[in-house]
């Protein structure tokens, strides 16, 4: 994975230019459960990068918690709990992933709307 195309560069609310990891919106489906429990429960996903997402979910668990989190097109990921307010989660992944796999165009076997292969 290329990290240089990963990285972007913005303003903070102080007014700070702070270069970070890309992140990208998306409204993804998956589950998340604590490592090592059988209890899984839906997890919406806002948006995500190479090490991390910020997600939403009925019950969600405590910082520091280490979870698994099964998102589409990309699998069972390992992480812990970054922060958390009651609904949203921040998790940090256990080590880098490609998130544009997580985006259908890149999801081998899915095909695209007769519409983008108009004559």
């Amino acid at each position: 994975m290329d990290n240089g195309s990963q990285l972007e560069t913005i303003a903070t609310e102080s007014g700070e230019i702070i270069t970070r990891e890309r992140r990208y919106s998306v409204y993804l489906r998956g589950v998340i459960g604590r490592s090592g429990c059988r209890n899984r429960m839906p997890l919406t996903v806002r948006n995500i990068s190479a090490r991390g997402l910020k997600g939403e979910c009925a019950y969600p668990p405590r910082p520091n918690d280490e979870v698994e989190v099964e998102l589409p097109g990309i699998g069972v990921l390992v992480g812990h709990v970054r922060w958390g307010d009651g609904i949203a989660i921040g998790i940090a992944f256990d080590g880098p992933i490609d998130p544009t796999l997580a985006f259908t165009r890149n999801r081998p076997g899915v095909r695209r709307s007769g519409l983008f292969a108009a004559h």
